[in-house]
């Protein structure tokens, strides 16, 4: 039986438990993620730091050169998942339930952004994360996010 169809759980270690550099090693050779150009930076027991480097693909207004909310959405999705994992210390399949961002200022041309999400709690079945994208500076955040996920039974 071949193990393409679970590419997540070659992002585990030999005793099962979620890699997340191996994760986002796998990431950049597939999916949305790796066409983002996301990059794993650093992590602790319950957090992740990420990080998409601007590019003109990116661009949601071409005049102003200011990043996509949509590239910066799905960065902080993926960050907050990834957090999860890390906390459960697994790979389980879930569904984002709520994701709300609040944007306090634009992605400029050139800068890239850096996410660092937290899981706060892992109940039965959902988890709470919460967010923070900024571009070098956390006090100048570009947004901050709470996210519920679904999660399946370990």
């Amino acid at each position: 039986m071949s193990e393409d169809p679970d590419r997540p759980a070659r992002a585990s270690r030999s005793d099962g438990s979620f890699d997340p550099v191996g994760f986002f090693n796998l990431l950049a050779s597939y999916g949305h993620g790796g066409e983002l150009g996301i990059a794993y930076l650093a992590h602790g027991e319950d957090w992740v730091e990420v990080e998409m480097p601007w590019r003109p693909e990116l661009v949601g207004v071409s005049d102003t050169g200011l990043l996509a909310s949509g590239a910066i959405v799905s960065l902080i999705d993926l960050a907050a998942g990834v957090s999860i994992w890390i906390k459960r210390g697994m790979f389980r399949p879930m569904a984002t339930l709520d994701l709300r961002i609040d944007y306090m200022r634009p992605a400029l041309k050139g800068e890239t952004v850096i996410v660092r999400c937290r899981c706060l709690k892992i109940t039965r079945s959902i988890a709470f994360v919460e967010g923070i994208a900024h571009v070098g500076d956390i006090q100048d955040p570009i947004a901050r996010s709470a996210m519920t996920f679904m999660t399946t039974r370990s």
